[in-house]
């Protein structure tokens, strides 16, 4: 049997676990780069530590492993930060990705590369519901330099001939996930609060409402869309519907059979002008691909809140 082979950087991330795994059960095989740790086929293997800013160690790689095709997910993920360091925002998603795309040009490779960019390339676009064909308008350097490497990989297609599709995910959450990310931050605050007298969940803004998905949803799409998606095009990745963090919240409470309890709306956390609601149709996707949500936001919070508790249970001990 002939096994197709992948390359996905940043691996060892929240969506690059999940994402390698799961191509892994359908018989790819898998090199995962990162910074600080890499794996072939889940052997952990120090050859293949990469920092995407390391072109010559990124080409090495590449000439080895010859991959069918490449998911580009390497990068930081927490918008706040980017106004804090906006300059290693950009180096590590642009000129990372300028990288990747140089190495595949120069190498003569024939690889079908994924570049995962972001909804928040929308930014202050005041539509409830996006489609690819909407403006950029991000709000932040992390949008930025993720609208800015979109274009790059146009470019790259247009001058060069290299296959690349781009993903553009909305909210996207499930086990694992750090708690800087509301829901994550949300099951594990609520988590933490059983057997415990003080039932207080701190957060900002809970009444605008997101397109949530669950990442193993996600990673299901990213992967139809390395089979079928057509070179230059763009693709939402997006349930199609929103939930308000008010009602994710109260779904946690149920899950964890808490009746009472207060919100604390932290001033600090709360962002000013803030979209009411943001959906993302994903009708293209669906269409071209056959993908649909399996997972249901109820079951993807539950589980969640469960994973928060276990690990909330072993550190008691």
């Amino acid at each position: 049997m002939i096994f197709l082979k992948a390359l996905v950087t940043g691996a060892s991330g929240f969506v690059g676990t999940v994402l390698s795994q799961s191509m892994m059960k359908q018989n790819m095989e898998v090199l995962g780069i990162a910074r600080s740790e890499a794996f072939y086929n889940e052997r952990k293997n120090d050859d293949f530590k990469c920092d995407i800013l390391d072109k010559a160690k990124l080409k090495e790689i590449l000439t080895s492993y010859s991959p069918d095709y490449i998911v580009h997910l390497a990068g930081p993920a927490f918008i706040p930060d980017s106004f804090i360091n906006p300059l290693k925002t950009y180096e590590i998603i642009f000129n990372g990705t300028l990288n990747l795309l140089e190495c595949v040009k120069e190498l003569k490779l024939n690889s079908k590369i994924l570049y995962v960019s972001s909804a928040d390339v929308y930014g202050g676009n005041n539509n409830s519901v996006l489609v690819e064909t909407e403006h950029y308008d991000p709000k932040s350097p992390y949008s930025a330099a993720k609208a800015c490497s979109e274009l790059l990989c146009r470019q790259f297609t247009n001058s060069y001939g290299l296959n690349t599709v781009i993903a553009r995910p909305f909210n996207h959450t499930g086990p694992g996930q750090s708690i800087d990310f509301v829901c994550s931050s949300f099951a594990h605050q609520v988590a933490t609060m059983v057997g415990q007298n003080e039932k207080i969940l701190r957060t900002g803004n809970i009444d605008v409402k997101r397109d949530f998905l669950d990442v193993r949803d996600v990673v299901e799409a990213y992967i139809r869309l390395l089979m079928l998606g057509v070179n230059g095009e763009t693709y939402n990745v997006s349930s199609g519907k929103a939930i308000s963090l008010r009602d994710i919240i109260e779904i946690l409470f149920r899950e964890a059979n808490i009746n009472k309890y207060e919100i604390y709306i932290d001033p600090q956390k709360v962002r000013n002008n803030d979209i009411p609601v943001r959906i993302g149709e994903s009708s293209k996707l669906r269409q071209l691909t056959g993908w649909f949500p399996k997972y249901s936001i109820e079951q993807t919070l539950a589980d969640i809140f469960h994973y928060w508790k276990e690990k909330s249970l072993h550190a008691d001990r």
